[in-house]
C-alpha cells in the first residue's frame, strides 16, 4: 500500500506540475496577448490616402499585410463565417458533430475525405505550421486550437485568419489578396469580390485565377456560398447573374514609387500595417508621366537617366519622387537611387553663399560685384565658356551663376562660410573644410538629392531649417534657424529673377513667381535644377551614374525645362483656393533707392535710381562712386578744375576701376568716361574721390614658398586694378621703393624670405596694402 501511494502521489505531482506549467504558460501568453507574435509581415507602402504603393516579400518569401479586424467590412466577415465556420462565435474551438462526421467518413467509411477544421483549428495549424494529414497531426492540431481559445478571445483568433489564411501561391492573407487579385483594400471590395475570395481558402491551388480567368472550381464554389447568402440576404437576389461571370483580376500588385519605398525599408521605416507615406499617388503619377516624356523627347541627346524630388516645404513631406529613370532597366543601373546618392551640386549651392553674403552685410540685393579674371593662390576659377561680364548686380551674378563674384562672396565671408552653412544644414560625410577650399562653391562637396532639397527648404521656410518626412505628420522635429530671416526673403527674390527657359507658360500660373536655381558638375556628368514654387521646392537631377559626362548635361538648358513643365502643370491642376497667401516680408526688410548703375546707394551725381530690397541696419551703405560731375573746357575738350567760364560744361561721367572699363572696351560697350587733364597740368584730387587701387596680386595673408634649388622662379606677380582717373600705380615695400606700373599692368620682384607689407598708391593718393610672408624651403 505504500509503495501504491508513493506511486499514486508522483501521478499527482506530476499531473500537477505539469498543470502548473500550463497555466503559467497560459497567463504569460495571455498577458503578451499577441497571437500574431513571432510572424514576420511584409513591408508594405501606401500613399497619403490609402493606395498601396509596394509590398515586399518576407524572409520566408511570402506576401503578408497585416489589416486588423476592424477594416474588414461586417459583409465580408459573414461570408466568411458562412463559409468557414458558421458556429465560431458558439464552439470552443473545436466542432465535436463535425469532427465524428469527418472522421468517419474519412477513416472509418473511406468515402471521402472530409475536412471538420474550424476557424481556430486551421489558425493554429498556420500559428504552428501544424502537418494534419495523419491522426497524430491533427490531434496535435485540436490541442493547440483548445490552446489558442484559452489564451486568446475570438476576435484576436478571427484577427489572425484573416491574415495568415493562404490565398494562392505565396499569398497569404485577405488583404494581400484583396490588393492582389482586385488592385484595391479589402474594405472596397463588392458582394462579389467578396465571396470569390471566402471561397479561395477552400482550394487555392484549384480556384486561384490565373492570367485573367476565373477557374470552374472558383465558379462553383462562389455560386454555392451566394446561394447560403441569399438565404439571409434575399435582397442581394439581384447579384446572381455576376456569380456565373468570370472576374477581372490584377494578379499583381501594385508597382509605385519603387525608390522612395525601397530606400523607407532599408531606413528601417515600416510598421505591421501598411505605412501610409507621405507620397501622393495622382501627383507621383503625372510627374512621372512628365518626366518620362522629356527623358524620351531628349534620347537623340544622350539622356538616359534622371531623377526627380517633390517636397511639401510647409510641412515638409515628399509628395512625389523617383530615384531613376527606370528601376529595372540594368543598362542604366536603375536599381541606383539619386535620392540618396552623393552627386556634385554644381553651382546649386550658390544661393547659401548669396544668403550669407547678405546677412553679414557684405551685399544688398544690387550690389555691384565684379566678374573679372582673377587667381587665388594656385586656384584661378572661370566661368562656363570663359566668359567675363565686368559689373554685375549681385542677383544678376546669381541667377545667371558667375563664379567670380560667388567665390570672391565665399572668401569674404567672415561669421560663417558655405561649408559652416552645409554642416548647419546638415551635411553628411563632408570632409574636412580644407580638403574644398573655395571650390566647394562649384560643386566639389557631394550632397544628396534629400539633402539639396532640405537645404533649399531653408529658404521659403525664412531660415529654418526642419527635417524632411517620408510619413504624414503634425509635428515637425528638428528645427533650427540657419540663415536670418531677412536674407532668406531677400534670396528667394533674386531667384524669382531667373528667367524662365521658354517663353509659353500657362496664362494661369504667369502670375506665380517659380524662384530657382541651376547646377552643372565638373565633366557634364550632373545637371541640376531646384526650384521653389507655392508650396513646393521640386529638385530635378540627370545624368548617369556610371560618370559618364555628357556636353548636354547643363542644369539650365536640360534639367530647367522639366523642372517648369513639372510646375506649370501641378500649379495649373492645383485648386486655385489652395495657392499660399503671400507671405508678408519680414519687418526689417525694406525697399529703397539705389543707383540703377552702380547699386550703391544714389549720390548727388547719380541721373537714374531704382527700388532695391535693404536691410537697415545690415546692409552695406556705400555710396555710388561710379558716377562724378566734372568740368570739361569745350575748347580743348580736356578735363578742367575751373568752374566759371564760357567754354566751361559740368557733365557726369562714370568712373570704372581699370579691370571693368578694360572689359567693356574688349565687349565693345562704349561708357561715358572722364577725359584726361591736358598733359601739361597735375591735378590732385584732394578730396580722394574714387575707387582706390585693388591688389589682384599678391593675396593678403598668404604664405609664399620659394626653393633654393629653382631661384628663377622665386619671383612674385605685383598687379593691381585703378580707378577711371588713375594713370599710374606706384608700389612700395615698407617704405622701401619697388616700381611702377600702369593698372592691371605686371611688374615681377624678387624679394627675400620673409615678412612684408606690400603697398601701392596712385597719384590721386588713394591706396591698398597686403600682408604676405615668403617661406624658403629646399
Amino acid at each position: 500500500m505504500k509503495k501504491k501511494h508513493i506511486i499514486l502521489l508522483s501521478i499527482l505531482t506530476a499531473v500537477s506540475f505539469t498543470a502548473l506549467i500550463l497555466l503559467t504558460n497560459i497567463l504569460i501568453t495571455r498577458k503578451k496577448g499577441n497571437i500574431l507574435s513571432g510572424i514576420e509581415f511584409s513591408a508594405s507602402y501606401s500613399d497619403r490616402n490609402g493606395e498601396l504603393l509596394q509590398v515586399f516579400l518576407t524572409s520566408d518569401d511570402k506576401y503578408r499585410i497585416f489589416r486588423p479586424l476592424s477594416d474588414f467590412t461586417p459583409e465580408f466577415i459573414e461570408a466568411l463565417l458562412m463559409q468557414e465556420d458558421k458556429y465560431f462565435y458558439q464552439h470552443n474551438g473545436i466542432n465535436l458533430i463535425a469532427i465524428n462526421k469527418a472522421f468517419w467518413n474519412t477513416y472509418i467509411k473511406k468515402s471521402r475525405r472530409m475536412g471538420a477544421s474550424t476557424i481556430t483549428m486551421q489558425t493554429a495549424k498556420l500559428k504552428y505550421k501544424i502537418y494534419t494529414k495523419s491522426i497524430p497531426g491533427k490531434i496535435h492540431q485540436i490541442v493547440s486550437a483548445l490552446y489558442l481559445e484559452t489564451c486568446y478571445s475570438k476576435n484576436q483568433i478571427l484577427e489572425a485568419y484573416l491574415n495568415l489564411v493562404p490565398c494562392g501561391g505565396n499569398i497569404e492573407g485577405f488583404e494581400t489578396a484583396s490588393w492582389y487579385y482586385f488592385n484595391k483594400s479589402i474594405r472596397e471590395l463588392n458582394l462579389s469580390e467578396n465571396i470569390m475570395l471566402c471561397v479561395l481558402p477552400q482550394n487555392p491551388t484549384k480556384r486561384v485565377p490565373k492570367n485573367g480567368k476565373t477557374p470552374s472550381e472558383l465558379i462553383s464554389a462562389r455560386k454555392v456560398l451566394f446561394n447560403t447568402w441569399i438565404e439571409k440576404h434575399p435582397e442581394d437576389s439581384d447579384k446572381e447573374i455576376y456569380m456565373e461571370m468570370q472576374l477581372s483580376t490584377y494578379n499583381k500588385f501594385p508597382d509605385e514609387a519603387r525608390h522612395f519605398t525601397e530606400m523607407l525599408k532599408l531606413k528601417g521605416i515600416k510598421t505591421k500595417e501598411s505605412l501610409k507615406t507621405s507620397i501622393d499617388l495622382s501627383i507621383q503619377k503625372k510627374c512621372e508621366e512628365i518626366f518620362s516624356s522629356y527623358l524620351n523627347q531628349n534620347k537623340i541627346f544622350g539622356v538616359k537617366n534622371g531623377a526627380f524630388l517633390l517636397l511639401d516645404w510647409t510641412k515638409m513631406e515628399v509628395i512625389a519622387n523617383i530615384g531613376s529613370a527606370d528601376y529595372f532597366n540594368d543598362e542604366i543601373l536603375g536599381q541606383n537611387n539619386a535620392t540618396i546618392s552623393k552627386r556634385s551640386p554644381g553651382s546649386a549651392l550658390k544661393p547659401f553663399i548669396y544668403a550669407l553674403a547678405l546677412e553679414q552685410g557684405k551685399i544688398h540685393y544690387d550690389t555691384m560685384l565684379k566678374d573679372t579674371p582673377v587667381t587665388f593662390n594656385e586656384y584661378s576659377p572661370d566661368n562656363f565658356g570663359s566668359v567675363f561680364k565686368g559689373p554685375v548686380k549681385a542677383w544678376y551674378a546669381l541667377v545667371d551663376s558667375r563664379n567670380i563674384p560667388a567665390i570672391n562672396l565665399e572668401k569674404s565671408l567672415t561669421e560663417r562660410d558655405l561649408y559652416d552653412f552645409m554642416k548647419d544644414a546638415g551635411v553628411s560625410n563632408l570632409k574636412h573644410k580644407d580638403y574644398y577650399g573655395l571650390s566647394i562653391v562649384l560643386g566639389t562637396a557631394d550632397v544628396t538629392m534629400l539633402e539639396l532639397a532640405k537645404m533649399y527648404a531653408v529658404i521659403p521656410n525664412l531660415g529654418i531649417k526642419k527635417e524632411i518626412n517620408f510619413i504624414p505628420s503634425k509635428n515637425l522635429a528638428g528645427e533650427k534657424r540657419i540663415l536670418s530671416e531677412e536674407s532668406a526673403f531677400v534670396v528667394r527674390k533674386m531667384l524669382e529673377e531667373n528667367i524662365p527657359p521658354y517663353e509659353n507658360i500657362p496664362a494661369e500660373v504667369k502670375n506665380i513667381p517659380i524662384a530657382y536655381k541651376t547646377g552643372t558638375s565638373t565633366g557634364f556628368k550632373d545637371c541640376w535644377s531646384a526650384g521653389i514654387f507655392d508650396k513646393y521646392v521640386l529638385i530635378v537631377w540627370i545624368g548617369n551614374f556610371d560618370g559618364q559626362g555628357n556636353n548636354s548635361f547643363l542644369g539650365r538648358t536640360m534639367a530647367t525645362p522639366v523642372m517648369f513643365n513639372m510646375a506649370c502643370n501641378l500649379l495649373s491642376e492645383q485648386n486655385k483656393n489652395d495657392f499660399l497667401p503671400q507671405k508678408p516680408k519680414p519687418e526689417k526688410v525694406v525697399q529703397i533707392p539705389v543707383c540703377e548703375v552702380s547699386g550703391a546707394l544714389p549720390g548727388p551725381d547719380c541721373p537714374h535710381t531704382e527700388l532695391s530690397w535693404f536691410i537697415p541696419g545690415v546692409s552695406p551703405i556705400n555710396k555710388c562712386k561710379i558716377h562724378r560731375k566734372i568740368n570739361i573746357d569745350t575748347r580743348t575738350g580736356y578735363r578742367t578744375d575751373e568752374e566759371d567760364g564760357k567754354y566751361i560744361k559740368t557733365v557726369t561721367r562714370e568712373f570704372w576701376p581699370s579691370d571693368l572699363q578694360s572689359l567693356f572696351d574688349q565687349a565693345g560697350l562704349p561708357r561715358l568716361v572722364p577725359p584726361d587733364y591736358p598733359p601739361e597740368e597735375f591735378k590732385f584730387d584732394y578730396t580722394k574721390q574714387g575707387f582706390a587701387p585693388e591688389i589682384t596680386s599678391p593675396l593678403s595673408g598668404t604664405n609664399y614658398v620659394f626653393r633654393k634649388k629653382n631661384t628663377k622662379r622665386n619671383q612674385i606677380v605685383l598687379s593691381a586694378v585703378g580707378d577711371a582717373d588713375a594713370k599710374e600705380l606706384i608700389w612700395f615695400s615698407g617704405s622701401n621703393f619697388i616700381g611702377r606700373t600702369k593698372p592691371e599692368e605686371t611688374l615681377l620682384w624678387t624679394p627675400e624670405p620673409k615678412v612684408y607689407e606690400l603697398t601701392v598708391t596712385d597719384t590721386k593718393g588713394r591706396s591698398d596694402t597686403v600682408k604676405i610672408n615668403i617661406i624658403e624651403t629646399d
